[in-house]
């Protein structure tokens, strides 16, 4: 049995643990996530070489599923939402998959398979970057009930 967590594409830049596994290239209103062939090290020294740029505006990380501690994850159903959202509400962006260095541990690839990898490049983590309106609505996390009675 493997042991290795999934990895969440989604996850801030600075979550232990991350993986740099792409690049948000394009501009605000367009972004595009240009893969790396081999993850990185979210590190200090990698931040560095961004000569000021924000770190959660142009790194793509991925780290493992913080599962129910994560506003996304279906406790009941052990899924992802933002995946299923994006899913059903961002375009098709790249037909077929996306060069991927984290394919193997995604939980987005586990989950949705290609339908998830042909929307993927055009996922940001950024609220600010965050212009699309389909992506904007996918990036929802979903309303939470709460019992007002008690």
């Amino acid at each position: 049995m493997n042991d290795t967590p999934l990895m969440c594409p989604s996850s801030p830049w600075d979550t232990p643990d991350g993986k740099v596994f792409g690049i948000v290239a394009g501009t605000v209103e367009k972004p595009e996530v240009h893969y790396l062939k081999e993850t990185l090290d979210a590190t200090p020294e990698l931040v560095a070489k961004l000569n000021g740029e924000d770190p959660g505006e142009v790194l793509r990380v991925a780290a493992p599923c913080a599962k129910t501690a994560c506003k996304h994850h279906d406790g009941e159903a052990h899924q992802c939402t933002l995946v299923s959202r994006i899913v059903s509400t961002v375009p098709i962006m790249f037909v077929g998959r996306a060069p991927c260095a984290i394919r193997s541990t995604c939980l987005w690839w586990a989950q949705e398979g290609a339908e998830a990898c042909k929307r993927c490049p055009k996922v940001v983590t950024h609220p600010r970057v965050i212009a699309d309106t389909d992506l904007a609505l996918a990036a929802a996390p979903p309303k939470q009930v709460t019992d007002l009675s008690a």
